[in-house]
């Protein structure tokens, strides 16, 4: 099993994903709140790449009478017009149970959409990140961890969370090789693995949410394995269960 990974969005090339099996990570926020979402009864989740054409995908899902929510955000900020925003905790199960979603964020659904080329597309954070190590291992294909990033740049909580998987794909699999870009992100984990905030205090992203008054998304996205769900990019490109 050859782990590979790539630190942001904009690494990913079809050469790096074509036949391997992909986790997309953005644990601030948007795979949290895809994860989140169809764990608590969500039909499906259309991930697309700019604002304009979320609105036109949810206008013509409304048009044909499909219970369609509108969210996501830009920047942090939920988008005008928007019917939820990117917090993890805005898609609570009386809200979103039996709908579809209709998603766009600034980095997240750009690194679902370049990684197209994948076997399998599978998304991660670290609510679920113990569910997805154990499909990833059913399976024994080659591995692209994509760390959805920030605007082009590195993030410490993505790199945390993809090393955790890759810590418990070495520990498990047999035939295991990590690149070196892998390695790294294993070696921080374990550094900061009995405390994510003592690394993240100094993190450029974690500083930024946190001076918006999102704590709370913050506090929940930190939390480890409390979702069995793994949702994927099915054959039709829709996030499902």
């Amino acid at each position: 099993m050859h782990i590979d990974s790539c630190i942001y969005a904009d690494e990913v090339t079809p050469q790096r994903v074509k036949g391997r099996n992909c986790v997309i990570i953005d644990v601030f926020r948007a795979t949290s709140v895809i994860i989140t979402a169809l764990d608590n009864g969500a039909s499906r989740v259309t991930a697309v790449t700019d604002v304009e054409e979320a609105f036109e995908v949810a206008e013509r899902l409304k048009s044909n009478g499909v219970k369609t929510i509108l969210g996501g955000e830009r920047n942090v900020f939920k988008v005008e017009g928007f019917d939820k925003d990117n917090s993890p905790l805005s898609y609570r199960r009386e809200d979103v149970e039996g709908t579809e979603i209709v998603f766009t964020t600034t980095n997240g659904t750009k690194a679902i959409n370049k990684s197209r080329e994948a076997e399998h597309i599978y998304i991660g954070a670290l609510i679920n990140a113990e569910a997805v190590c154990r499909r990833l291992l059913e399976e024994g294909r080659d591995i692209t961890l994509v760390c959805s990033g920030r605007e082009g740049n590195y993030t410490l909580e993505d790199a945390l969370c993809a090393g955790m998987i890759a810590s418990r794909l070495e520990e498990e699999a047999h035939d295991c090789f990590l690149t070196d870009i892998t390695r790294t992100m294993l070696d921080i984990y374990r550094l900061y693995e009995k405390d994510f905030r003592e690394g993240l205090k100094h993190s450029q992203h974690y500083n930024r949410i946190m001076s918006l008054g999102i704590g709370k998304d913050v506090e929940y996205c930190l939390k480890r394995n409390i979702i069995e769900t793994v949702p994927h990019v099915n054959k039709d490109g829709y996030i499902t269960l």
